[in-house]
């Protein structure tokens, strides 16, 4: 009876104390979160109000791991603080008694965490984009009210303007991207600029179907190589819409794939590396049988080109291979943090939360979190298992957990 009680109690008080950090942390992180996605993708206030509900879960796989240690940290530290440990020992109360609320926390959290890693996160991420994405035209004026300029590495065009009246671009320069192959990957890179036209006045027009940006000026002046001076033309410069405001990265981004989506996603993108492997083998066989040199150089700069594209796709693959292991990883790491926070409070003997804020926080920054980042890559660059890199800092300190949870019992 004295066992069962017990559990409540501590258990309760490990729920009323995490509820309350993971409140905190996940408010600050939200809105440095928020700060950062109004910046980027130039926010306007009424944006950021309907989609910060849809930030939330995306924040809690972040906090909830932190705020389990937390508040086991918390919890037990006072415990000891209290003399209550010492109290239950010399009542004949075993001491994995009072373990049993740590871990049926961390069940909980794990389980909570893993869920919203399997389809909330990807869904609320989708519905984000989505929200934010529904006027890709006012995120484009959002975003030169802020920068005065347009620039993506997609957009073979760089915009600035002087001020942004309404829907009127004042003073506006537009500048095409000279593109060159470069000799040593094949791929197509930005040297300078071949083109500049300067207009009085544009304005921005959005082909949400068709994909496609246009700047519709009044009158311009061209300056380019082969052509300079003022012309009478109002022809619209039109170009395809940004992969950033197009919605296109945002349905290609891991975090906005489901879990069972993942299998398939790895299956297209290991398709594509391999037709890219394919070709290149193809392009380098007919090269090896011709006896122009010229073809046979060709064929080699276009052979690199593939192989840049080839490596771009095994990374991706290798990307989407470790998110099948870290989203459980991560959610595991809810129970560990959790098994690890009940020796350490009770070793650290504090009831207040600063010190135990600092204590329980330095094995998660110095261990946990150098040891995730560290394996994740050693996984991906396949100089270990995956499985094993996703899963390293799990494994330690778990192992680290349940060690010190043994010598405590043994006291």
């Amino acid at each position: 009876m004295l066992g069962n009680t017990l559990n409540r109690m501590i258990f309760w008080e490990l729920v009323r104390v995490f509820l309350l950090s993971l409140g905190t942390l996940t408010g600050l992180f939200l809105v440095v979160f928020v700060v950062q996605q109004a910046s980027l993708l130039g926010l306007s206030l009424n944006q950021i109000v309907r989609v910060v509900p849809l930030l939330v879960p995306s924040m809690l796989p972040i906090t909830i791991p932190a705020t389990t240690l937390f508040a086991s940290c918390v919890v037990y530290g006072r415990l000891s603080h209290d003399n209550e440990v010492v109290a239950l020992k010399a009542a004949g109360v075993h001491l994995y008694t009072i373990v049993r609320p740590a871990l049926l926390l961390g069940v909980i959290a794990t389980g909570a965490t893993a869920s919203l890693y399997h389809t909330t996160i990807p869904a609320t991420q989708r519905e984000f984009y989505e929200a934010v994405l529904a006027d890709p035209e006012e995120v484009l004026y959002n975003q030169l009210r802020r920068d005065r300029c347009l620039r993506h590495p997609s957009l073979p065009y760089v915009l600035y303007v002087r001020d942004v009246e309404g829907k009127r671009l004042v003073d506006v320069v537009v500048k095409r991207r000279k593109k060159i192959k470069d000799a040593a990957t094949g791929a197509e890179v930005s040297l300078g600029y071949d083109y500049v036209a300067r207009m009085p006045e544009a304005r921005l027009r959005v082909d949400v179907d068709g994909g496609k940006l246009s700047i519709d000026p009044d009158r311009y002046v061209v300056h380019e190589r082969a052509l300079e001076g003022a012309s009478n033309s109002a022809a619209p410069i039109v170009m395809d819409l940004p992969d950033s405001v197009s919605g296109k990265e945002a349905r290609l981004r891991i975090s906005a794939l489901t879990y069972p989506e993942l299998p398939d996603r790895i299956a297209a993108v290991t398709a594509e590396r391999d037709a890219f492997a394919q070709r290149r083998a193809e392009i380098l066989a007919e090269g090896e049988r011709s006896t122009n040199p010229q073809v046979r150089a060709a064929a080699q700069t276009e052979a690199r080109g593939l192989q840049y594209q080839y490596d771009m796709k095994a990374r991706q693959a290798r990307n989407l291979r470790a998110e099948i292991h870290a989203r459980p990883a991560l959610a595991a790491s809810c129970l560990v943090f959790a098994l690890l926070g009940c020796p350490v409070g009770i070793w650290a003997n504090r009831s207040d939360y600063l010190s135990t804020f600092v204590i329980c926080f330095l094995p998660a920054l110095v261990v946990y979190y150098p040891l995730l980042l560290a394996g994740s890559d050693l996984g991906k660059s396949g100089r270990v298992p995956m499985g094993l890199g996703c899963w390293l800092a799990d494994i330690v300190l778990a192992h680290i957990a349940v060690f010190l949870i043994w010598r405590f019992l043994r006291r």
